[in-house]
């Protein structure tokens, strides 16, 4: 992401605390959302705050929920989410920095949205990029929430009394706030070569933008929606989270294997998916393309694991926004569910018989067509899950898509005395966080794991 001077928005809280001095050379909170030429700095700050500190949070728990880590420490943090079910609680820090992360980024975009028409800038398509950019960053905030919570808030509250609805309508909200970005931003051409300059080296807002809505469209179980929105995004198209190398850090590979990092976590072997149902091909190339092949084991279960590789593996690598495949899954997991499965086999081919060539990002399986049975739905569900796992590997996506796929997998369970190494996802949903709880009387009380 492209640097200034000043990020101002590095000076800027959504948290106050009473001061002992004055403190003349920091921007005020008022004072920056009241001044346009600062908005460029609160934009690049949101954006590189939601790419560090909140991206890593969504693939680090969730990663440990759906068996892509391996626990390396004795870390409570770590040894919770490994442990999962009642186990994991609202003290874990993963999962309320996640929680706490998400509301500061949205909190940003919802300030920004607040103030924006008062003001007049030098275009009318810089305020237009703005605000649709602020609008896409309310809607993947609310969610990623979603997908890992039960009920979530819609709507920062500073009083701590936001309100929590069920997560459908969060996923719903998100699907509005995307449907409101896209209209403002396609009215606009100059406000979207705006964005998409100011944003990453290689970004697509519009594309951005109905990717998510055909994720949160296929998990609100709007099939037909989900397949028509997925089908328009250009899948030709690159965007990136892209990071300087220097102060702003891939931070995958800084948590994991830049050197000094502490050995706390790591990519299982073959994507996890060694653990309970599902396996990969031995010559599924995208196992060499996730991980580097190692000898260590995690210390919880004895899996093996390996280093990661693809998008993680050096101070300045890019993450994708979304990969294109995805896009092609959700198209075969909507017929599939309509039950249009030779459309969907299809598509499952697509996705295996990929040559880096053929993706913009080189994810490919190079595999033969699949030999399963194209008349059975269940079998088709299970191909198309499958490859959603590999495909999206460390994406934060495997927990909510297996529960999707599978929502009576932790049904009777017995905590006490279950394999939990055996499991393939450790929870439904996540905790409330302690601190969310302790603050707002209207956190819901917690789902049973």
């Amino acid at each position: 992401m492209k640097k200034i001077l000043i990020l101002l928005i590095l000076s800027i809280s959504l948290f106050s605390c009473q001061k002992e001095f004055d403190d003349h050379n920091k921007v005020s909170e008022k004072d920056a959302y009241a001044t346009p030429a600062a908005y460029k700095g609160i934009v690049l700050g949101m954006t590189r705050e939601f790419a560090t500190y909140s991206l890593y949070r969504i693939v680090h728990a969730p990663g440990f929920t759906a068996r892509e880590f391996g626990n390396m420490s004795t870390y409570e943090t770590e040894s919770q989410l490994i442990d999962g079910g009642p186990e994991l609680t609202g003290v874990n820090s993963s999962i309320s920095s996640m929680w706490k992360n998400l509301l500061r980024n949205r909190g940003i975009a919802e300030n920004i949205l607040a103030n924006i028409d008062d003001l007049e800038f030098s275009s009318d398509a810089e305020k237009v990029a703005y605000k649709s950019y602020s609008k896409l960053i309310q809607a993947i905030t609310t969610g990623y929430m979603a997908q890992y919570w039960e009920k979530v808030t819609t709507q920062n509250d500073l009083d701590g009394q936001a309100t929590f609805v069920d997560r459908t309508e969060g996923l719903q909200f998100a699907v509005n706030k995307l449907d409101e970005a896209l209209s403002l931003i396609t009215s606009d051409s100059e406000a979207e070569n705006f964005i998409n300059s100011l944003i990453s080296y290689e970004f697509s807002i519009v594309d951005v933008i109905k990717a998510f809505k055909a994720r949160y469209l296929i998990e609100l179980g709007n099939y037909q929606d989900a397949y028509d929105t997925a089908d328009s995004v250009d899948l030709n198209k690159r965007s990136v989270w892209s990071y300087d190398g220097g102060s702003i850090v891939n931070p995958i590979y800084q948590y994991t294997i830049k050197p000094g990092a502490s050995l706390r976590l790591r990519p299982l072997d073959s994507l996890g998916l060694f653990v309970g149902n599902f396996g990969l091909e031995s010559n599924d190339q995208r196992i060499p393309f996730y991980l580097t092949d190692t000898s260590n084991v995690d210390t919880s279960c004895g899996f093996p694991v390996d280093d990661p590789n693809g998008f993680w593996n050096y101070d300045a690598a890019p993450i994708p926004v979304y990969l294109p495949d995805e896009m092609r899954l959700i198209k075969a997991e909507a017929k599939a569910r309509l039950n249009e499965l030779d459309e969907a086999v299809t598509l499952i081919d697509e996705v295996r018989t990929q040559t880096p060539a053929d993706d913009v990002f080189g994810v490919a399986a190079e595999l033969t067509p699949w030999a399963g049975d194209a008349s059975n739905q269940e079998e088709v569900l299970n191909e198309i899950y499958k490859n959603y796992a590999a495909e999206l590997f460390l994406q934060g996506q495997r927990f909510p898509i297996h529960r999707r796929f599978f929502p009576h997998y932790l049904d009777n369970i017995d905590w006490n005395n279950v394999q939990r190494c055996s499991l393939e996802r450790l929870n439904n949903f996540y905790p409330y966080p302690d601190q969310e709880r302790a603050n707002n009387p209207n956190c819901p009380p917690d789902p049973a794991y």
